[in-house]
């Protein structure tokens, strides 16, 4: 997969960036530096590298696997390339909280919205997403 820069077309990352994310985890890893890093800031974990950005792909699939995230209004200045979303999908397994409790999955529909903040090298790669967005909301909305 020829992965696009965000120098080239914004809109066309964020399109590609959207897809790798719901169904191309091995594509994911493409846009990310091998020693990148992925933030759930409402969550409070990190992930570094391309074996921990696939392990947390691989959780995110658990919790819902029919997830569907979209990436919209991108902008980018010196390296910094931000990025609006919508996630959603239907809570199929456990989710952990930050505080580390957990709620049993009852098969809900969500769907959140966020903003991801990253840095990005001038070949391209993702040294780090940052993904912003309140978990309250979506606890609401499942119903739990």
């Amino acid at each position: 997969m020829t992965t696009p820069r965000p120098t080239d077309d914004l809109d066309a990352y964020a399109s590609s960036y959207g897809t790798a994310w719901t169904k191309d985890p091995t594509g994911l890893l493409d846009f990310f530096d091998p020693a990148g890093t992925y933030s759930d800031m409402a969550m409070g974990t990190t992930y570094t590298g391309h074996d921990d950005i696939l392990r947390f792909h691989r959780w995110m699939l658990k919790f819902a696997p029919d997830s569907v995230i979209e990436f919209h209004s991108p902008a980018a200045r010196h390296g910094v390339l931000y990025l609006e979303w919508l996630w959603s999908g239907s809570f199929q397994g456990r989710l952990r909280l930050a505080d580390g409790s957990e709620m049993p999955s009852n098969g809900e529909r969500f769907s959140v919205p966020g903003i991801a903040a990253c840095h990005v090298t001038p070949n391209g790669k993702l040294t780090s997403h940052r993904d912003f967005w309140d978990v309250t909301q979506m606890i609401a909305q499942l119903g739990v």
